[in-house]
């Protein structure tokens, strides 16, 4: 009967006011690393960038929060807590590949500002456009991922009750949450209308990719079923590609 109590909570909806408060401070934080590189609080496409990834995330999250608030704690999670002998080495890839994924995806955003401050080539309106779209195209991937998976975490780890997802993307690709977050990462820069940040973020999704390699090796030692669902679902993020 405690177990499902426990369970009950974790499927209880958050407020309003806390779900209305994440747009606001991711929007937040990441003004703070935008405008003050660019040198400029007024810069068009930089609050075209922000306010579009604001919609993004207030749209999705609420219904995230509606149809599985089970994967909001989750993903809120910092400690890992059900990793074995058999699956710690590969799960402690994080303490290199984040600070990796931080500098290139973090990086592209800040040279893209400085591309700004300092005159750089700057790409058209209508790439720039474009690259919000997509951008936005690959959170709202993210999003439907984390959706449909309630173990969805930001760190490496496998819960006691955690099982194999195997519907929805995850039946396309076995990384849905990956392919959003690269293609994210890389048209980060182009919203922004800077080509020379995509140097930083293409090293961002090259250490996603890499993550993907522990996490395989990860949940192969740690998860019944992963080996066969591998044979099943034959490509990692790309339908057909890869």
């Amino acid at each position: 009967m405690e177990k499902q109590t426990d369970m009950s909570k974790l499927d209880k909806p958050f407020p309003l006011w806390f779900m209305l408060l994440i747009p606001i401070y991711v929007v937040g934080a990441l003004s703070l690393l935008v405008f003050p590189f660019a040198g400029d609080w007024g810069w068009f496409y930089g609050w075209l960038f922000l306010i579009s990834l604001a919609i993004n995330i207030t749209i999705s999250y609420l219904i995230i929060n509606k149809k599985n608030p089970r994967v909001l704690r989750n993903r809120s999670k910092l400690k890992k807590t059900g990793l074995t002998k058999n699956t710690r080495q590969a799960a402690s890839s994080d303490r290199f590949i984040y600070p990796l994924m931080a500098i290139g995806f973090f990086g592209a955003m800040i040279v893209s500002d400085l591309g700004h401050r300092f005159g750089w080539y700057t790409l058209s309106l209508p790439v720039i456009i474009i690259g919000i779209i997509i951008f936005n195209v690959g959170v709202v991937i993210m999003n439907i991922a984390t959706l449909q998976n309630s173990y969805a975490s930001k760190i490496l780890d496998i819960n006691q009750e955690q099982v194999l997802v195997d519907t929805g993307l995850y039946a396309r690709v076995r990384h849905p949450l990956y392919a959003g977050a690269i293609l994210m990462g890389l048209f980060i820069p182009v919203a922004l209308g800077s080509l020379w940040g995509l140097i930083p973020a293409f090293f961002g999704a090259m250490a996603l990719v890499l993550r993907i390699e522990f996490e395989e090796e990860m949940l192969l030692n740690g998860m019944d079923g992963y080996a066969d669902y591998q044979a099943r679902v034959k490509y990692k993020l790309i339908p057909g590609i890869y």
